[in-house]
């Protein structure tokens, strides 16, 4: 009896194994190789990191810290670009590129300082908005 299990036991485990390796006709079971997702996940890491440089571009920039450093905590800011999702930080990044072109053209200062406090007032806004969103989350109460 003990004989028959352990045949059985040895049948069952290589029957498993025999179905679940391609044939010579088949193909192998993943659609997507993996030196081709390794490249996916690098190109979105590397876009990420382009899109937190360039909001903190503007962050880091003399006018942005004169004129919207005394109203906002821009180190709170910085500190929240990592956490936003991709699609709100690219949205963020776009527009600070923008700006940040703008003080590269020479734009007048007063034009600058509007567009840059509006845009960093929205900025500020959707960062606080989205880490009081994702603590409140996390721990089930309001931060």
């Amino acid at each position: 009896m003990k004989l028959l299990s352990v045949f059985l036991c040895v049948l069952l485990a290589s029957s498993a194994g025999i179905q679940a390796a391609p044939g010579p006709g088949q193909k192998s079971a993943h659609i997507v190789s993996i030196q081709e997702l390794r490249h996916q996940i690098s190109e979105r890491t590397a876009a990420r990191t382009r899109n937190i440089h360039e909001v903190q571009t503007l962050l880091r920039h003399q006018a942005v810290q004169a004129h919207v450093g005394r109203l906002l905590d821009l180190e709170k800011i910085a500190l929240g670009i990592p956490a936003l999702d991709d699609e709100t930080l690219e949205r963020l990044a776009r527009q600070s590129h923008r700006i940040n072109e703008q003080f590269q053209a020479g734009m007048s200062k007063k034009t600058v300082t509007w567009v840059v406090i509006a845009g960093i007032a929205v900025f500020a806004t959707i960062v606080f908005i989205k880490v009081y969103d994702g603590c409140t989350l996390q721990t089930g109460r309001p931060c």
